[in-house]
């Protein structure tokens, strides 16, 4: 079995269809075609089927798509574990994340690389993208993870981590029991809002002016320094708010809020790994690659 393979399945069905997985992967799209055929083949049963441009799992596929990212988190924790056998790093790193990164991606990554190199000292300050990103440029940190691809001088960027925003609303919302959120319902509804410098602010902000929508047409009520306090407000009916999809999964479970797609808007967005042209430590060229090799990632 290929594990590489398993990676490009995987990316396929994140994706919905053969182009976008074989553009985030950086290979042909007849590449991705034949790694599915051939894992196909060698597994005696189809894995997708066609509808239109997109292509959806078939019963087989949705077994192995549990199975394959069980299987990836296994080896990429061994070869982990056998690395920290190989390596003793010393030293320390200063890291620095926007709050959905800093909140729900990194903590758990953070406790398996410093139980592997327990001799370091990690630090990891947490706020609005463009202020880590002006610290990482000031020199006062040595990696960043925030919401959008900074365009200084000096940075090299490279995606980490797809989401999407989702519109969250109480239970009790008016809302709360549509399949779908229209533009007009964004538009017509006090709104929770995140600060300026949020990379979740100027997504929405983007893609409402994309539709030739100016952002001050939305009926804030509230502006909020992080998702949590957003997905506070919203659970005490306060308001509509737009979060990362990542940062709203404990209270949709806890069914404190539910969440819903907004028609016609593209909220996709990328979290990206941000780094200075600066010489790297051992230390940081480590846990750079660690996190490259993060499946639950990208």
């Amino acid at each position: 079995m290929n594990l590489n393979f398993l990676r490009t399945f995987i990316c396929v069905v994140e994706e919905g269809n053969y182009s976008r997985a074989a553009n985030r992967l950086h290979l042909s799209q007849p590449a991705v075609s034949m790694q599915m055929q051939t894992l196909a083949e060698d597994l005696g049963v189809e894995l997708f089927r066609r509808r239109g441009h997109r292509v959806e799992l078939t019963e087989g596929g949705a077994i192995l798509y549990d199975k394959a990212r069980e299987v990836l988190r296994l080896w990429q924790k061994t070869v982990h574990q056998l690395e920290g056998l190989r390596l003793r790093l010393q030293g320390s790193l200063e890291l620095g994340a926007s709050t959905v990164p800093g909140d729900y991606l990194l903590p758990l990554r953070l406790c398996e690389f410093y139980r592997l190199h327990p001799d370091l000292e990690v630090r990891m300050q947490v706020a609005p993208s463009q202020e880590i990103v002006q610290q990482l440029a000031a020199g006062r940190l040595d990696l960043a993870v925030v919401g959008y691809k900074p365009e200084e001088a000096g940075l090299e960027s490279e995606v980490l981590f797809r989401d999407e925003l989702v519109v969250i609303v109480s239970p009790d919302h008016d809302l709360a029991s549509r399949k779908f959120i229209t533009i007009e319902d964004l538009l017509g509804n006090p709104f929770l809002q995140r600060i300026r410098g949020s990379a979740t602010r100027q997504v929405l902000d983007n893609a409402l002016e994309a539709k030739g929508i100016n952002p001050s047409e939305l009926k804030v009520v509230m502006e909020l320094g992080s998702s949590r306090s957003l997905l506070e407000a919203a659970a005490q009916g306060l308001g509509l708010a737009v979060v990362s999809s990542l940062a709203a999964e404990d209270c949709i479970r806890q069914g404190r809020l539910v969440s819903k797609p907004v028609s016609g808007l593209d909220l996709r967005r990328d979290f990206w790994l941000v780094l200075t042209s600066a010489p790297r430590s051992p230390a940081l060229a480590a846990f750079i690659e660690f996190l490259r090799r993060s499946d639950y990632l990208v």
